[in-house]
């Protein structure tokens, strides 16, 4: 009985090795998302609303995601790995689709518990960073010729 539940995981195993990166990133994205949460939590409301109910959402929002992208990567595998192979040199397409829909779920997520917490517009402060950097940039050019 014991060696069976060892094959079975290391098949397991060895079928999801192909996604464990992408498994990996959505589950960082969930992690970064939820400390967020917990910042812009504690900045507008106060530590009392951190609740134990609240923070085991983190459990069920994992395992969804994770089980979204096994089961697209299991037909993927299966049946959609031939057709797009034919059309495209990508492999594994739906399932990496899948994943970057779900990380860009998440830094949105992330982009508006930044903004609630401390109010600034992430948007703004890039388009200023990247003024200033262009005005370095020509700073630079200016004194090179």
């Amino acid at each position: 009985m014991k060696t069976f539940f060892t094959y079975f995981f290391a098949s397991i195993c060895i079928f999801l090795a192909p996604i464990q990166g992408l498994l990996i990133a959505v589950g960082c994205a969930i992690v970064l998302d939820t400390f967020f949460g917990i910042y812009r939590s504690v900045k507008v409301r106060g530590w009392q609303f951190i609740t134990s109910r609240r923070l085991s959402e983190i459990i069920s929002k994992m395992l969804l995601y994770q089980l979204c992208i096994i089961c697209i990567y299991a037909i993927d595998f299966h049946l959609l790995s031939e057709i797009s192979n034919h059309f495209l040199s990508v492999k594994l397409m739906c399932t990496k689709i899948t994943a970057m829909l779900l990380i860009f779920i998440e830094t949105v997520s992330i982009k508006e518990n930044f903004e609630k917490a401390t109010g600034l517009d992430i948007w703004q402060l890039l388009k200023k960073a990247l003024g200033r950097a262009k005005e370095v940039k020509d700073s630079i050019n200016d004194v090179v010729k």
